[in-house]
């Protein structure tokens, strides 16, 4: 059997398993708890030197990288298929999933730590908060994080993060004012990697800042929400404590957004 190694609200996991789940696969899931620095154990380390997840195994291979992931998944699965019929479509779909790999994933993490992670950061001791750092092999996303726990939602970054998430979303409707899905008028891989960054808005309380410029994203969002792989990959992984954390965002972050772009 498969086996994934995720996390409850890893939006690169959660892609992942909705592919899994829309492929009608079988697999294990492995939960690695970020918050707890699970990620940077030297037996995981072993499998994934890159400190993140998900992490796929099938028998002896090792796959690794979200989009990648999805993609082998797609190879290895039966139908229905996760590629949009045409060419064109499928230029369009790898497209997406390249820019949610970047910049919309190191953006997304940007605004989440800048805010939902950020009190339990600044909880930790001296020491754990440079034992925290010292353990991330990525210096690009070390920076991100030192940041954000630093200056929380008036980091410089986190202005810039929001900006792309609003090209981003305003490109989604665009394409979502032409065809019933992202790439086309099926289902494909875009969509499944789309999902758990748009999610993340909503989960943010950021959604209601593109309630008006973007209603075919948000019309898109509630198919999305309707559909069996979203409650069974994303709604029942989540614990209390991803809940409440999340929860306890309060409105003051879509009021800071709407203040970046309307500075812009």
């Amino acid at each position: 059997m498969l086996i994934l190694y995720d996390g409850t609200t890893s939006v690169c996991g959660i892609k992942a398993r909705v592919t899994l789940f829309e492929k009608g696969l079988e697999f294990e899931s492995r939960n690695i708890d970020l918050r707890k620095g699970e990620q940077f154990a030297p037996e995981y380390l072993e499998l994934n030197p890159n400190a993140v997840v998900p992490t796929l195994i099938d028998g002896d291979n090792i796959i690794l990288e979200s989009s990648v992931i999805m993609q082998y998944i797609e190879d290895i699965g039966p139908a229905p298929s996760l590629l949009p019929e045409s060419p064109l479509d499928r230029a369009r779909m790898r497209l997406w999933l390249k820019r949610i790999d970047d910049p919309i994933h190191p953006s997304t993490g940007t605004i989440t730590h800048a805010t939902a992670f950020r009190p339990a950061f600044l909880k930790k001791t001296p020491e754990e908060k440079i034992a925290h750092f010292a353990a991330m092999p990525d210096p690009a996303r070390r920076a991100r994080q030192e940041a954000v726990y630093k200056d929380g939602l008036d980091a410089p970054i986190v202005a810039n993060s929001v900006r792309i998430f609003d090209k981003f979303v305003i490109d989604a409707e665009a394409a979502l004012t032409k065809n019933e899905f992202l790439a086309g008028d099926r289902y494909s891989l875009a969509d499944a990697a789309a999902t758990p960054y748009i999610n993340r808005l909503d989960a943010l309380k950021l959604l209601p800042v593109w309630s008006e410029t973007a209603p075919h994203v948000l019309d898109w969002y509630d198919r999305i929400k309707r559909r069996p792989s979203f409650k069974a990959m994303l709604t029942d992984y989540l614990t209390e404590e991803d809940i409440a954390r999340f929860d306890a965002i309060d409105d003051s972050t879509a009021d800071k957004a709407r203040e970046i772009l309307d500075a812009k």
